[in-house]
């Protein structure tokens, strides 16, 4: 149970970094739009935007893929896998999560590689902005960590449903749903995220 809501606490505090990345990508939005019309209208141009997008974008996809995990968005066989037995789908979870755990730390592993070099060359974006390339890579290799721990914590919830022959359980929880449900399901979230903003705002 102890595992079960840490996975929950993942899958919350993953959800604050989403909102956290939608924020910054329309602050990076207006920031390019800015110098959109500052170079046709003003001849003037912020000389970063494309390098702070850049930035954006590998830091917000790295912890975008712990949210992914948390809406269960990442490639599977919808369509297939509820028909199968209940042995088959239990099996083809565990295969999945264990590969996803040994790819999350094999992109950490080469993340830090890459930071420990930015540190030890002391490494500036060779641009108008000369970024300190450690920033950057720091946040990257933050949130690839950050979902390498919740994969983790995943996989042990997982096995431990196993040990315990709780399947309804575990495929409750991992397994996928069908297309149709799914849409329901999404609609719904969707409904109750409505609703709880309208109570705030009233």
């Amino acid at each position: 149970m102890n595992l079960k809501k840490t996975m929950e606490s993942f899958d919350g505090i993953s959800r604050y970094f989403a909102v956290a990345g939608g924020w910054v990508l329309l602050g990076l939005s207006v920031l390019i739009g800015v110098d959109v019309i500052g170079r046709k209208l003003f001849n003037f141009s912020t000389q970063g935007s494309d390098e702070i997008g850049g930035y954006v974008m590998a830091v917000v996809c790295a912890f975008g893929f712990s949210y992914a995990l948390t809406r269960r968005s990442h490639i599977r066989l919808n369509i297939l896998l509820p028909r199968l037995p209940n042995w088959v789908r239990v099996l083809a979870n565990l295969i999945a999560y264990v590969i996803l755990v040994i790819f999350a730390y094999m992109m950490v592993w080469r993340a830090l590689a890459v930071l420990m070099e930015t540190i030890r060359l002391n490494a500036v974006a060779p641009t108008p902005l000369e970024t300190p390339m450690v920033i950057p890579h720091s946040l990257w290799t933050l949130g690839l960590a950050w979902f390498a721990l919740q994969v983790t914590a995943y996989l042990l919830v997982l096995l431990g449903l196993l040990f315990k022959n709780q399947i309804i359980d575990l495929l409750k929880i991992f397994d996928a749903e069908p297309p149709a449900e799914e849409a329901a399901h999404e609609v719904e979230e969707i409904v109750e995220e409505i609703k709880g903003t309208v109570q705030k705002l009233s």
